[in-house]
């Protein structure tokens, strides 16, 4: 898998609630275009040949397989291959449950069954150890579940929803959420983990979203803008002025003519998506890339984004995937940025510490630990010796060595 992985699942999913959130602010502002797409031609000829075939049943098996694999896994903190094959397992017994649920009529009791049925082969993966643990994690999925597709159905604009629903709508319901499902669950396997789906339950951890912190450096570079602007001379502010005013006509000419194109496509929606997602994305995988001539990245962005707006999948099919292809972007081009590592100093930012700390030690080591603890929490090194059990000289060592190996990437 490409580097900065976990990295690029963890942005993913928080654009992704971003946006969630900009489409419940237009939906009650009246302005709707997030309903099912019932008329697209790749989802009718896929729902065709699937519902002519008599295939649903095994698309619904698989689906079911999917879900019994992320509860299995995550209640059990287990990726292995046995929590795999046991999904197996559970999901012919499911198939049994559902059925008993098509002679039910009564949605309560339907939901019912299905969470006692869920909790047994959670606990029956692990054995029936740590039942209180397990129990909670297995409730916590149930309810996430839940408030997903009830997400899910109203932004779809679907008031009455069945299983006996046609197999278009439960297809295209299915995809975002089996997509938003399956990164969190690699994302926090990718993490490493023990206490999945409890203290970083699904992404409100206040530690991966810090909107204060956020908004302080936002606060902090504006000022510094507004101090560096002031201490200019009478010319330098004059030629800033033109520069910043000519940069602006520039680049909204630039997402203009994208969106121009765009309409002509039929995918100005998507467009906007695949847009906010790179913004809301770019720096976050490092310094963003900048051709040395305006022409090229003028044809070079222009090219990019017409691309992406005609392999994105439809808003009436997917929201996540727009998503997905803007921060893409952003990632992509970060890596042809040639980045020159600055030896750790203290009072750096922590971002720029994880980026260039990651390329020399593992994060779970000493050496990462003693460093972060240094350079980021501001110990000293007679703290840390006492708590690592090493001499001050020992301590100084491993920070020396560290950014040896550092300068030794440039």
């Amino acid at each position: 898998m490409f580097k900065d992985y976990e990295k690029y699942l963890s942005i993913s999913m928080k654009v992704y609630l971003f946006v969630l959130v900009i489409i419940f602010i237009l939906k009650i502002v009246g302005l709707d275009y997030f309903g099912i797409d019932y008329n697209n031609s790749t989802m009718l000829k896929i729902n065709n040949f699937i519902v002519g075939n008599n295939l649903e049943n095994i698309y619904y098996a698989l689906t079911l397989y999917i879900y019994v694999y992320l509860y299995v896994s995550l209640s059990s903190s287990d990726n292995s291959k046995r929590a795999k094959i046991y999904s197996i397992i559970y999901t012919i017994f499911f198939v049994g449950i559902k059925f008993i649920d098509s002679l039910i009529a009564n949605t309560f009791i339907i939901f019912l069954i299905e969470f006692v049925y869920t909790l047994f082969f959670c606990l029956h993966y692990t054995k029936f150890k740590n039942i209180k643990n397990v129990t909670i994690k297995t409730i916590k999925l149930l309810i996430l579940n839940t408030i997903f597709q009830l997400i899910s159905l109203y932004l779809r604009n679907i008031k009455h929803y069945s299983i006996e629903s046609s197999f278009l709508v439960n297809s295209i319901l299915d995809l975002d959420y089996l997509l938003m499902f399956i990164i969190y669950q690699k994302y926090l396997f990718s993490m490493g983990g023990e206490n999945l789906c409890g203290k970083e339950v699904f992404l409100f951890s206040l530690k991966k979203i810090n909107l204060r912190q956020s908004l302080k450096k936002l606060q902090r570079k504006f000022q510094n803008s507004i101090n560096s602007f002031k201490e200019k001379i009478k010319e330098e502010k004059i030629t800033f002025i033109i520069f910043f005013i000519l940069s602006a006509f520039w680049n909204v000419g630039v997402v203009m003519l994208v969106l121009f194109v765009a309409f002509l496509n039929d995918t100005f929606i998507e467009c906007v998506f695949i847009l906010t997602s790179f913004w809301l994305s770019k720096g976050k995988f490092g310094k963003p890339f900048h051709f040395d001539s305006m022409s090229i990245c003028f044809i070079v962005s222009n090219l990019s984004y017409f691309v992406l707006n005609r392999i994105t999948a439809p808003l009436g099919i997917s929201i996540i995937i727009p998503v997905l292809l803007g921060v893409g972007l952003s990632y992509v081009t970060s890596k042809f940025v040639k980045k020159t590592y600055k030896p750790l100093y203290r009072g750096m930012p922590e971002e720029i510490f994880e980026d260039t700390i990651s390329k020399v030690t593992e994060k779970d080591s000493v050496k990462y630990k003693i460093c972060k603890e240094f350079y980021i929490d501001n110990e000293s090194d007679l703290s840390l010796s006492f708590k690592y059990n090493y001499s001050v000289p020992g301590i100084r060592k491993i920070k020396e060595r560290i950014n040896d190996k550092i300068k030794g990437l440039n």
